[in-house]
């Protein structure tokens, strides 16, 4: 079994955007920097920009939900 750098890089990404390490604008740049010395493929690139617009959408989602409960919860 080898170390697969790509994988860890694209992987290490993600996760960091998932759980709130980095900024989406960071991990793109971190992205960017990778794919310009080869150390990632723009597939790869791909799939850390899909998991920032998923966070995004997530995020998104997650104050929507919030503010309708304090809206209930002031109506009440």
């Amino acid at each position: 079994m080898s170390f697969d750098l790509s994988e860890f890089l694209t992987e290490g990404l993600i996760s960091s955007i998932n759980n709130g390490l980095i900024p989406s604008d960071l991990a793109t740049v971190y992205a960017g920097n990778y794919l310009a010395k080869s150390m990632i493929t723009q597939a790869q690139v791909t799939q850390v920009s899909d998991a920032i617009t998923a966070y995004k959408a997530a995020q998104v989602s997650a104050d929507k939900t919030a503010a309708d409960q304090a809206q209930q919860i002031v109506g009440k």
